[in-house]
């Protein structure tokens, strides 16, 4: 356990995700070293981010003005800074130097983590696959240039999402270490929501904007930004547009995956116990060689994260669903001895989880039905 104190990169930031989402179910002397991960950030000196410009930028520097020697933010692979070019203001993501290098150790110090936990918990669990994906997920992210294409993407679909901004990406600035890109103007939505005191209705919208922005993402692009992080959405203050930044992380789901993952959604919102049964089964959720119990209280865990779909309006300040779903997962990982998450699922769950962080703290009360459409339309093809 004394590697969690090393943790770094791409480590630590999958570290800083079990500090979040981890401490229901986690050994407490696990939560108390991954919670000081949550204050753990590593800044560059300016001098330090002045050489990786002028190293990657070469020429095209000499046309950047009144470089921000602050960063505006930091985190686990890079910090960003503001500066003017060509007289519109831009943001600047500079990569730590290394970070590349060290994901295959970082992996190596993850792997490390969770298999310890697995003993600490005497769990059976094989992780090899979901240690895979994350080193993916990982050194995509490290690669600026892969980021922007996807920016790009994203961008041209997104056209479709009435009130969602995407910022234009600064091409002849960006490299695989550097991302520069235009500056908008937003506040987190904690910050929008204690300065700007929103109408109902305007909170309506943007919660519509969020939900049609998933379903769009999942049902119809198969291209889904997946870090929830509440840095990545902003909200412009005198459109009430939401931003969407940061596209390193985003993942394609093949046709044949989105359509199974509907066919789940669809058996759960019509309670159609075999269907839901047949598509665990199809989707590897779990080990067969788990008890009763635990595919028992899987199947319950399913339906009650439906159920919200299942009514005519869900209210978001409601605090007991998302009790109920704590709850069951606590009874599930506690029975779970051999089952890892799905590795297919657990950036997109990610996701998930924040978006309802979002429309809980919108305190929304909203009709589902438009969306569980979109599901039952990706099932049927």
């Amino acid at each position: 356990m004394r590697e969690l104190g090393k943790m770094k990169g791409a480590a630590m930031k999958v570290g800083q995700m079990l500090a979040l989402e981890g401490r229901d179910f986690l050994p407490d002397e696990v939560v108390e070293i991954l919670e000081q991960l949550q204050n753990k950030a590593s800044f560059m000196s300016f001098e330090d981010v002045t050489q990786i410009l002028n190293e990657e930028l070469k020429n095209n520097i000499q046309d950047l003005k009144d470089i921000g020697p602050e960063p505006l933010a930091a985190a686990s692979i890079g910090q960003v800074h503001k500066a003017i070019y060509k007289n519109q203001v831009v943001v600047i993501k500079v990569q730590y130097p290394h970070i590349r290098d060290s994901i295959e150790s970082d992996v190596k110090i993850l792997g490390t983590l969770l298999k310890g936990i697995a003993v600490i918990m005497r769990r059976e669990i094989e992780i090899d696959g979901l240690l895979k994906e994350f080193g993916e997920v990982f050194l995509q992210e490290t690669d600026y240039l892969q980021e922007a294409v996807a920016m790009k993407e994203y961008k041209a679909l997104a056209k479709s999402i009435p009130s969602l901004m995407i910022p234009e990406l600064i091409e002849e600035l960006s490299t695989e270490k550097v991302l520069t890109m235009q500056f908008l103007p937003g506040k987190t939505l904690t910050q929008w929501l204690r300065s700007e005191q929103p109408t109902e209705a305007i909170k309506l919208k943007l919660a519509k904007t969020i939900l049609d922005l998933y379903t769009a993402e999942f049902c119809e692009w198969g291209l889904v930004q997946t870090d929830p992080n509440p840095g990545n959405f902003l909200i412009h203050p005198e459109t009430q547009d939401l931003i969407l930044l940061d596209f390193g992380a985003t993942k394609k789901y093949d046709m044949e995956f989105r359509k199974n993952y509907s066919k789940l959604v669809m058996a759960s919102f019509h309670q159609d116990e075999n269907l839901l049964i047949s598509m665990i089964q199809k989707m590897n959720l779990i080990d067969p060689r788990e008890s009763d119990e635990a595919k028992k209280i899987l199947k319950d865990l399913i339906y009650e994260s439906m159920r919200p779909m299942t009514q005519k309006y869900f209210d978001f300040s409601d605090k007991t669903y998302a009790n109920e779903l704590r709850r069951l997962t606590q009874l599930l990982i506690k029975e779970l001895k051999f089952s890892p998450p799905p590795k297919e699922l657990i950036f997109l769950h990610r996701k998930l989880g924040g978006i309802f962080q979002m429309l809980s703290q919108l305190e929304v009360n909203i009709e589902l039905g438009h969306y569980v459409k979109r599901f039952e339309a990706l099932s049927v093809l």
